[in-house]
């Protein structure tokens, strides 16, 4: 049985947690930690063998997986035979993901029958009632960007398979590619810090796959990001930390191009009378203008989030790896 770390990334909890520990616990071979970024958040009571990592701050969501993976390498053997330090998968998960028994029971199994050449498993994301939700999303180009602007995003994965990537809220890594990549990128704090994953992964020729929708996950998030105005501008600052990182691949064009796509989707929201719609893709194009033009403001951390500064986050959630950023954008460039 391989072996396996659930990170599951809590910003105050989610009705769903406690629940969600406990199917996780009940794994076999899986060792689960909590990472709670935010300061004085209360879970009480959590089962028997869940680690709970707290009072480091808001760091946002893969540094917090990095965090857990950083003090996993750091712990002691467990004391259970485990040799401890990296399992052989890493399963990243977000705090208000549910998992049906099933998928609970087969998803130690399907890690197991993965061929090793797989890098990535992802996972059918169906919503709480039961409907389809967004599994998948394929890396930003010109080109994906300016074809999903007028045919959709599920069209443009069928479009570029080899593009298609899992979402953030729920996928499983294998722990030496993770670390051969260096993680995640903890200069990404809330937005893109998966598309930079595995944009990184498959330039080095890493391979995702995909379970069947017979063993799929319940996630309906997103309900106070699409309300909160600076989290939306926020989306739109981390596009352009993304450009500026990736541009040797994505080329110099893709920002206007994406700017395009929005300021497109402001007006077609906005003539259908959709106004929270317009007002959320307005809003993550105002986050994309600011940062282009004040690209050292880190907005976030002066907001209600209280979102830890960037230099603060590579300090305390880097991995060795992660290739240098960008200057001048954010904090530091990682040297």
């Amino acid at each position: 049985m391989h072996s396996l770390l659930a990170v599951v990334v809590s910003y105050g909890g989610s009705p769903h947690l406690n629940g969600l520990l406990s199917a996780l616990a009940g794994m076999a071979g899986c060792q689960v930690a909590l990472v709670e970024n935010k300061l004085g958040g209360q879970h009480g009571t959590v089962p028997d063998g869940v680690r709970v990592y707290a009072e480091h701050g808001n760091i946002g969501y893969g540094a917090a997986v990095n965090l857990a993976v950083k003090r996993a390498l750091a712990a002691p053997p467990p004391g259970d035979g485990s040799s401890g330090g990296i399992p052989d998968w890493l399963l990243v998960v977000n705090s208000d993901v549910t998992i049906p028994p099933d998928t609970q029971e087969m998803l130690p199994k399907l890690l197991a029958q993965a061929p090793a050449d797989v890098d990535v498993l992802g996972f059918a994301i169906r919503t709480d009632d039961g409907g389809p939700g967004r599994s998948t999303a394929v890396l930003p180009t010109i080109g994906t960007s300016a074809f999903t602007a007028l045919r959709g995003e599920a069209a443009a994965v069928v479009r570029w398979p080899a593009l298609r990537y899992p979402v953030g809220a729920f996928f499983a890594i294998r722990g030496s590619a993770f670390l051969r990549i260096g993680g995640f990128d903890p200069s990404f704090w809330l937005y893109y810090e998966e598309t930079d994953l595995f944009a990184r992964l498959l330039a080095t020729g890493g391979r995702i796959d995909w379970c069947g929708d017979a063993w799929p996950v319940l996630h309906t998030g997103g309900g106070t990001a699409g309300r909160d105005a600076e989290l939306q501008r926020e989306l739109g600052r981390a596009a352009v930390a993304y450009a500026l990182r990736h541009r040797e691949t994505i080329g110099r064009g893709w920002l206007p191009v994406h700017a395009a796509q929005l300021a497109l989707l402001t007006g077609r929201k906005a003539v259908l009378g959709r106004w929270p719609d317009a007002r959320r893709s307005a809003w993550i194009l105002a986050g994309l203008l600011q940062a282009a033009t004040l690209p050292g403001r880190e907005p976030a951390a002066r907001s209600r989030w209280h979102a830890v500064p960037t230099r603060t986050r590579i300090a305390l959630a880097g991995l060795d790896d992660i290739p240098p950023r960008p200057a001048g954008f954010g904090g530091p460039r990682r040297e």
